[in-house]
């Protein structure tokens, strides 16, 4: 117990003070915080372990932060951007899902570990880019919408992927098709009736909402059945095989549109950033081991490296052109939906509890993710910077 308080109270100092050093810097805090991590981790001063505790925490802030994510999303215009993030996330999946099982053949020959390649380099993590945009006060322009709408439906599109893949694995390696395609079955069954509910929620829940708590003044009750929906909604998304941080910024999105948002807001925000969610991005240095590191690994990592920033930038990007959307703007999607985090590492992490892919993917995906992790707060900040800057005036 006493290991675990102590490691948190470094984290939180730790980031803390990265954070005010990259404000210095004018750089987004979030990447203060990741450094602190990769500080505090096995690559430098190994003084804070990534064990069971520092797990959960770190788990809780992530469907905190997302949570908070949907609070502070304009419903009304996440619903006016439903078709546009459907087509870039779409983009964004086929697009690095093909050049990763393809330059997996340079290093493997198994075809399901190849297209599990692939299926990893198809994930994006939001939450670094939603933290960035808040800090940029960018979260509900179009691109920031976009970027939320595009990043949860690519969740859920990646998990559809996985579980094709693992229930392929399964009947190719028992023989049975009929169990196979049964388990296909049930797995599209079950992403579909969750989204059909969420969307109902998000739709008809609020108004019944609003008018038990009208005459309620918000207070500690509010705050706490709020916090317990959001943790049983991601509860009920990770039970049915689609990722927690799904279910929490559902639930996010449901309580938008209820009177006392800001009392929410405000309240969830002091919980997240100044305590679960630094934890959170501190791990995702701290998780970094770079033990069994060669030549090999380096050039299995640069190539997943280099495929995830282009595979998004050009696949994202080149969506949100094809829907007319200005260069610049075009841009912003694909930088924003760079960042892999927890979701390619639970991807990988699942692939490698089944047999499908080895230590020698599962430690670059780990660094594919970190590096991903480090450049998107940088690269957002420069593409949200003003248009006269050299990178928002590239072709997509």
């Amino acid at each position: 117990m006493e290991k675990t308080l102590l490691d948190i109270v470094l984290i939180l100092i730790c980031t803390k003070i990265g954070g005010i050093i990259s404000r210095k810097l004018k750089m987004p805090e979030v990447l203060g915080a990741l450094i602190a991590g990769v500080v505090l981790g096995p690559v430098i001063l190994n003084v804070v372990q990534y064990d069971d505790n520092i797990k959960l925490l770190s788990n809780l802030g992530v469907i905190m932060l997302m949570f908070l994510a949907g609070l502070e999303t304009n419903i009304e215009e996440f619903k006016k951007s439903g078709l546009s993030s459907f087509i870039i996330a779409m983009c964004g999946i086929i697009l690095p899902l093909i050049l990763g099982t393809l330059s997996a053949y340079m290093f493997f020959n198994n075809f399901l570990e190849n297209v599990f390649v692939g299926v990893i380099l198809t994930a994006t993590s939001v939450s670094i880019s939603v933290e960035t945009l808040k800090e940029l006060g960018k979260l509900n322009t179009r691109a920031g919408i976009n970027i939320l709408g595009a990043a949860v439906i690519d969740d859920v599109l990646g998990l559809m992927l996985i579980s094709i893949v693992l229930a392929v694995a399964q009947s190719s390696g028992s023989g049975a098709s009929a169990s196979g395609m049964m388990s296909l079955v049930f797995v599209f069954v079950k992403i579909i009736l969750f989204c059909g509910f969420s969307i109902l929620g998000i739709v008809c829940l609020p108004k019944y909402i609003n008018k038990f708590t009208r005459d309620v003044k918000p207070g500690k009750e509010m705050l706490t059945f709020s916090l317990a929906f959001a943790l049983l909604i991601a509860c009920i998304a990770e039970y049915l095989g689609i990722a927690a941080i799904t279910g929490a910024y559902i639930c996010g999105l449901v309580l938008s549109s209820i009177e006392h948002k800001k009392y929410l807001e405000r309240n969830i925000k002091a919980i997240s950033s100044g305590f679960l969610s630094l934890i959170f991005f501190a791990s995702v240095g701290i998780e970094a081991n770079l033990k069994g590191l060669n030549l090999e690994v380096l050039i299995i990592t640069l190539v997943m490296f280099v495929i995830a920033v282009i595979g998004k930038i050009i696949g994202c990007g080149g969506g949100a052109r094809a829907l007319k959307m200005s260069k610049s703007e075009s841009l912003q999607i694909g930088v924003g939906m760079i960042s892999r985090g927890e979701v390619a590492i639970i991807t990988a992490n699942i692939g490698l509890q089944k047999n499908i892919i080895s230590e020698e993917i599962f430690l670059p995906t780990l660094m594919v993710v970190i590096l991903t992790t480090i450049i998107t707060p940088v690269l957002l900040k420069v593409a949200f910077s003003h248009k006269k800057n050299s990178l928002s005036e590239l072709d997509i």
